[in-house]
């Protein structure tokens, strides 16, 4: 892989590990999602707080910040729908009854999978599944997997 290739895949990682942070905070302090956007860049954004920036150069995070921004809007946006696919995909399991860091990665891969056209709905998949193996315990990446399978083995045609 070039260069150029490693830096927009770890990128593109980024985008999402700050899209699961978003939708995580807007579950488990019930925001907005504009009080979860605002909230988010008052504590995380490098260029304010450094301690608090999870490390990343003010660059780094100004190119990440959009993608994440638009793959967390997208998603609050369709929460319910989403929801909705995911408790019928999920055998035997409420959402309440899921860890929110799970859920939260299940929601942003599916809708990757179901609305973003320019996203292979695999790729969504396994870049989740590797963003558990950081954030979710040591079921999630099972439990994940297998709710996205059904998920994506119903996929209708992606909407805009």
């Amino acid at each position: 892989m070039s260069k150029s290739k490693a830096k927009v895949d770890q990128r593109l990682r980024l985008s999402r590990e700050i899209a699961l942070q978003l939708l995580f905070q807007l579950e488990a302090n019930q925001l907005s999602p504009a009080e979860s956007v605002s909230f988010y860049l008052k504590s995380f954004d490098p260029e304010k707080d450094q301690e608090n920036g999870l490390g990343l150069t003010a660059k780094t995070f100004a190119d990440s910040w959009p993608r994440a921004r638009t793959l967390f809007m997208g998603a609050a946006e369709r929460l319910s729908e989403l929801d909705a696919a995911i408790e019928k995909a999920a055998d035997n399991w409420r959402l309440d009854r899921m860890s929110q860091v799970d859920l939260a990665l299940i929601r942003l891969a599916y809708y990757e999978m179901r609305y973003r056209a320019d996203i292979p709905p695999l790729a969504s998949l396994n870049e989740v599944l590797e963003i558990a193996k950081n954030y979710g315990d040591a079921d999630s990446t099972a439990f994940i997997n297998g709710v996205l399978n059904r998920l994506l083995n119903e996929l209708p045609e992606k909407d805009s």
